[in-house]
């Protein structure tokens, strides 16, 4: 488990996430510091700077306003796993320190820790951007803003796929780029738009295959995570155009994506 380098990806996530964060952050500490105190520590750690009278006195009322939002955070996730009973106080110290429980212990094993850098740059990149209804009601969005772009794309284009053989009415067996290839055909494909010249309605054929052939099929891959957060965020607008336009011939033909 590895804490964010900045508190401002901590107080991102959301309390779920920040629980899930902790309870995996008492779990390895050292024994001397699990507990309420291990709070302290990484609110020491993060605000050095403000602790130590070493910063710019200019950033400190900004920093104690981050710092006291940090700290109430903090204190709000331990008592969460408090309450469902995923850390207990430990015996020998009182309320000073904790043990994690069976049921703790297990539930970090189950979990993914959320990646508080990626829901940083998710919330930022998305604030003034939503996507078209039909992907926000496979909850893509949210898969993104929670930081597991993969997931978000991989379910995004399973909806896009099926909705292109739905309203295409091709051969059922036909998958990927062999059916963007022909449902998009400039010539005989019943999702190209007439109105468009045939220069455009091949580059519409063509980023569609391209979005099967180059994103799908690496999102495919469970083992797959994108290195850059900038890509995983240039594939998903490419996927949010590709269902415009797919709603735009949907509409064509009297239907709509939703």
């Amino acid at each position: 488990m590895q804490w964010p380098a900045d508190p401002a990806d901590f107080l991102a996530l959301d309390p779920e996430q920040q629980a899930d964060l902790l309870l995996a952050g008492l779990l390895t500490s050292q024994e001397g510091e699990r507990g309420r105190n291990f709070i302290v520590n990484r609110c020491h750690e993060w605000f050095y700077d403000l602790t130590s009278g070493v910063g710019d006195p200019r950033e400190f009322p900004r920093l104690k306003q981050q710092r006291n939002e940090a700290m109430a955070s903090l204190a709000d996730a331990y008592a969460l796993l408090e309450s469902r009973a995923l850390i207990r106080p430990d015996p020998g110290s009182g309320k000073t320190f904790c043990q994690v429980t069976a049921i703790g212990r297990a539930q970090v094993e189950r979990n993914q820790l959320p990646d508080a850098a990626r829901v940083t740059f998710a919330r930022q990149a998305l604030a003034e951007i939503t996507l078209h209804p039909a992907l926000c009601n496979r909850h893509v969005d949210a898969h993104f803003l929670q930081g597991k772009f993969e997931t978000a794309l991989r379910d995004g284009a399973v909806f896009l796929e099926d909705a292109i053989r739905k309203l295409s009415s091709e051969d059922p067996k036909l998958v990927g780029v062999k059916l963007a290839s022909k449902a998009f055909a400039a010539d005989t494909g019943k999702l190209a738009d007439p109105s468009a010249s045939p220069g455009e309605r091949t580059g519409l054929q063509q980023l569609y295959m391209g979005f099967f052939g180059a994103i799908r099929n690496q999102v495919g891959h469970k083992d797959f995570k994108y290195d850059s957060d900038k890509e995983a965020f240039q594939a998903l607008m490419l996927l949010d155009y590709l269902i415009d336009k797919l709603n735009s011939a949907a509409q064509r033909l009297g239907s709509r994506l939703s």
